[in-house]
C-alpha cells in the first residue's frame, strides 16, 4: 500500500481536472447559450410574472395545462401585435401631415411674443428679447438649433432601433415562457434542490423570495406605466391633441421599456404650440414634467416594495443600480439580487443568534 502521502497529491491532481473539465463544460454552455440569455432570462421572469394566472387558468380548465400556457402566450402576444399595429396604422396616417408640416415651416413667421410672457417676474424682459431676435432672424435660429435638433433625432432613432430589438426578444421569450409554465411544477423542483445543495436547508426559501421579487417589479414597471399612460391621456385630451388612445399606447410601451414619456407628450405639447393654442401647450408641459414624469420615481419602488416584502430603501436602490448597470432587464435583476442577499444576510444573522443561545443553555 502506497503512504498517504503520495496519494494525496494525485487526489489533489484529479480533483483540480474535475474540476477544470466541469468550468470548461459550463463555460462552453454558455457560449452555446449566449445569444439567447437575454430572450431565456426574459422568458423566465414573464414565466414567474404568470404562474399565479396560469395556475388558476389550469385550475379552470381542469387540469389542461398545455391550454392554460397556449392561451397566457395567445393573450401576451395580443397585448403586444395589438398596439404595435395601432402605432403603425396612425403612423402612416401621419406622414403626409408631417410632410405638409416640414413645407409650412419653411414659410412660417413666428408671432408676437404673448402679454402673460412679457408679464413675467424677473426673466420676461430677457425672454420677450429672445423671442422679438428669434422673430426677426427665424432661419438664423433653425441653423442655431440645428445641431440639437440632429442629436434628438439620432437619440431617437438609437433609442427606436433598440426598443424594436427588444420587441423581437421579447416576441422569442414569450414563446419560451409557454414552455417553461408547461413544465413550471418540474422545474421549480429541480431549482429548489439546486439551492439546496448550495446554500443548505437555510436556503430553501430562496427560490420563493426571488419569484416574489420578481413578481413584485412586474407589478411596479407595469402599474407604474399604467398610471404614466391614464395621466398622459388626460392631458392629451385636455389640450386636444389628435389620436390620444394610440399615444397613450405609445407611451405605455415606452414606459415599460424604460425610456423617458416625454418622448411622447413633448412633440405633442409642440404641435399644440403650433396649432398657436398657446396656454394648452403651457398646461401639457406642466402636466408632463410636474406629473407624468415624476410619479415614475415614487410609484415603481413604493408597488415593488410592498410585494417584495423588503425596505423602501433597499427596493430603491436595486431598481436605479439594475437599471444603469444592465439596462431594463436589470429592473428585475437589481432588486432580486439584493432581496436575495439581504434574506441570506438575515438567515447568517439568525443562524448566529441561535448558536449563541445554545451556547449559553449549555453553559446554563
Amino acid at each position: 500500500m502506497p503512504p498517504l502521502s503520495n496519494a494525496f497529491p494525485n487526489v489533489s491532481i484529479l480533483g483540480a481536472f474535475r474540476v477544470a473539465i466541469l468550468a470548461l463544460l459550463v463555460v462552453a454552455c454558455l457560449k452555446v447559450l449566449q445569444p439567447f440569455l437575454g430572450a431565456l432570462t426574459w422568458a423566465a421572469i414573464i414565466a414567474i410574472s404568470a404562474w399565479p394566472l396560469y395556475s388558476r387558468l389550469k385550475l379552470r380548465l381542469r387540469g389542461r395545462h398545455k391550454l392554460a400556457a397556449l392561451l397566457i402566450v395567445l393573450a401576451l402576444s395580443a397585448a403586444l401585435a395589438i398596439p404595435i399595429g395601432l402605432m403603425a396604422l396612425t403612423l402612416a396616417d401621419t406622414l403626409p401631415h408631417l410632410a405638409n408640416l416640414a413645407h409650412d415651416l419653411t414659410s412660417f413667421r413666428l408671432p408676437d411674443a404673448p402679454a402673460w410672457l412679457v408679464n413675467l417676474p424677473v426673466v420676461g424682459d430677457s425672454l420677450q428679447k429672445l423671442w422679438q431676435s428669434t422673430q426677426a432672424d427665424l432661419p438664423g435660429f433653425f441653423e442655431k438649433v440645428r445641431p440639437a435638433i440632429n442629436q434628438a433625432a439620432l437619440w431617437l432613432l438609437s433609442g427606436g432601433a433598440n426598443l424594436g430589438l427588444s420587441l423581437l426578444e421579447i416576441v422569442l421569450a414569450i414563446a419560451v415562457a409557454g414552455l417553461l409554465l408547461i413544465n413550471g411544477d418540474k422545474l421549480w423542483d429541480l431549482v429548489e434542490r439546486i439551492v439546496v445543495k448550495l446554500g443548505g436547508e437555510t436556503a430553501s426559501d430562496l427560490p420563493e423570495v426571488i419569484a416574489r421579487t420578481i413578481r413584485s417589479v412586474t407589478t411596479g414597471v407595469v402599474g407604474t406605466a399604467l398610471a404614466q399612460t391614464i395621466l398622459c391621456v388626460i392631458g392629451l385630451l385636455i389640450a386636444g391633441v389628435p389620436g390620444a388612445l394610440v399615444l397613450g399606447f405609445l407611451c405605455f410601451i415606452v414606459a415599460v421599456a424604460q425610456m423617458p414619456t416625454l418622448v411622447v407628450w413633448l412633440p405633442a405639447a409642440a404641435w399644440v404650440f403650433y396649432t398657436g393654442h398657446t396656454g394648452l401647450g403651457v398646461f401639457l408641459l406642466i402636466w408632463g414634467f410636474l406629473l407624468i414624469n415624476t410619479i415614475d420615481n415614487i410609484l415603481k419602488p413604493l408597488l415593488i416594495s410592498q410585494g417584495a416584502q423588503m425596505p423602501l430603501s433597499v427596493i430603491f436602490l436595486g431598481v436605479i443600480g439594475g437599471l444603469i448597470a444592465w439596462g431594463v432587464i436589470g429592473l428585475f435583476i437589481g432588486p432580486t439580487l439584493l432581496a436575495v442577499g439581504l434574506t441570506m444576510l438575515r438567515h447568517w444573522l439568525q443562524r448566529e443568534d441561535n448558536e449563541e443561545l445554545a451556547c449559553e443553555g449549555e453553559q446554563g
